[in-house]
């Protein structure tokens, strides 16, 4: 069977080999859905369609595919990309890192969605085996012990700032919420929204970002199997930023693998995988300091990545992994944030950086804990890829030595600011 569903709000068509059509209505009636024959691959060559019993239209396929016009825009680099690679790198200035925190995890593009997708029915038919709040949804697949991951991702900063680069980190994100999961990533769709293609400079974002994406694609193995177009997203001749938007399936091959960004335990062992930069251009620290963001973009290297990826998903299949969640927005603060809420956990970490880098976006990184048991067996499997920084505690307060102070900070109270922005937002 062939899926080549676009995205249609009715349905989609799927070519079955002749012969098996009976098995495939019978699926269809398994999961309660409709579908019927609506007609046969020809070797005419002639794309015929019947309505009423007559033809309404037949046409040679090539007209539709092969011999159709291919049309070649103009693109050009923007004077804005060029200052962007020439900047020096933003350098935050940091008066109260406890402060900066709480006000970052409270910035809307970071801030529990809950206000949202309560207002969904995200336990359809049963068969969500994890909760929005996660990495990535998972959901099961009837009558097996397997499951199915999802995510969609798309940091546009980055892209603004470089597109091909940003591109490569939207879909490499998508790619570590898939693994933390407890899946292997599969394939991708992408929705591509961008503004008008007939200025040079919006066609050359264009150009980048997918070959950005398809660079990403061959290197962590995840084909782009379907997709839509999105252009002319403008307001008074203002173009969005370009935002190729990266929808990931993953398999979970055993129920079992299945993982969450929590913390699960006081005394469970924490571990840093992947290195932590000064990056902070297109950061949401620089959002908030600047009120804009400019630079270059954080650098990205998708074999790491792929090394990286590959490795934690075997420890999770090995049972070694108690949680795990991958560094973005914010870094390492928000994600040791956001780790620790559900279980009202705290942290007592050693970071052997200083406390800016708390907030850094370096790329192909994860937040990982582990019981004290499987300690050693984890660490042995990564090497000095990952960093063991400390443990959960259950005290609730999230403490943090770096190299130049010591920061603390109640989770109580930036869960209150992480659970409380969108309501306020949406009044």
């Amino acid at each position: 069977m062939k899926c080549s569903c676009r995205n249609h709000k009715n349905g989609c068509y799927s070519v079955i080999k002749k012969g098996h059509e009976h098995e495939i209505q019978a699926l269809f009636e398994r999961y309660g859905l409709e579908g019927v024959i609506i007609g046969e691959v020809t070797d005419d060559g002639m794309y015929t369609i019947s309505h009423g019993g007559e033809i309404v239209a037949n046409v040679p396929v090539d007209a539709l595919a092969e011999d159709a016009p291919v049309y070649h825009k103009e693109a050009r680099e923007p004077q804005q990309y060029r200052d962007f690679q020439a900047q020096a790198p933003f350098v935050p200035v940091i008066a109260d890192t406890a402060k900066l925190w709480e006000q970052l995890i409270a910035q809307p593009t970071i801030a529990s969605k809950r206000h949202v997708y309560e207002q969904f029915d995200y336990q359809v038919r049963t068969n969500t085996v994890v909760l929005p709040g996660s990495d990535a949804a998972v959901l099961r697949v009837r009558g097996t012990n397997k499951a199915i991951a999802m995510t969609v991702d798309c940091n546009s900063r980055y892209l603004y700032l470089d597109p091909k680069v940003g591109g490569q980190i939207a879909l490499a994100e998508a790619a570590r919420n898939i693994v933390c999961s407890g899946a292997q990533p599969l394939a991708i769709t992408d929705g591509l929204n961008f503004g008008n293609p007939e200025k040079p400079e919006i066609f050359w974002q264009i150009e980048q970002a997918a070959d950005g994406i398809a660079e990403g694609c061959r290197v962590l193995n995840t084909p782009v199997i379907s997709g839509n177009v999105s252009l002319y997203n403008e307001t008074d001749g203002e173009a969005i930023y370009p935002t190729p938007v990266i929808g990931m399936v993953g398999l979970v091959t055993e129920l079992e693998h299945v993982t969450t960004q929590s913390f699960k335990q006081a005394g469970d062992s924490i571990f840093l995988i992947g290195q932590t930069k000064a990056e902070f251009n297109g950061s949401e620290l620089q959002k908030l300091q600047e009120g804009a963001i400019s630079g270059k973009a954080p650098t990205i290297d998708l074999t790491i990545e792929q090394a990286y990826q590959s490795q934690l998903l075997t420890a999770i299949r090995s049972g070694l992994v108690a949680s795990a969640h991958d560094l973005a927005e914010g870094g390492l603060a928000i994600a040791l944030a956001e780790s620790a809420f559900k279980g009202k956990f705290g942290v007592n970490v050693t970071v052997p950086f200083t406390s800016d880098l708390l907030f850094s976006e370096s790329q192909s990184r994860f937040l990982v804990s582990v019981s004290a048991a499987n300690h050693d067996a984890f660490a042995a499997q990564f090497g000095e890829a990952a960093v063991a920084i400390g443990q959960v505690s259950a005290d609730g307060v999230l403490r943090v030595q770096a190299t130049n102070e010591d920061v603390e900070v109640n989770t109580a109270v930036l869960e209150t600011a992480w659970e409380a922005t969108l309501p306020c937002l949406l009044k």
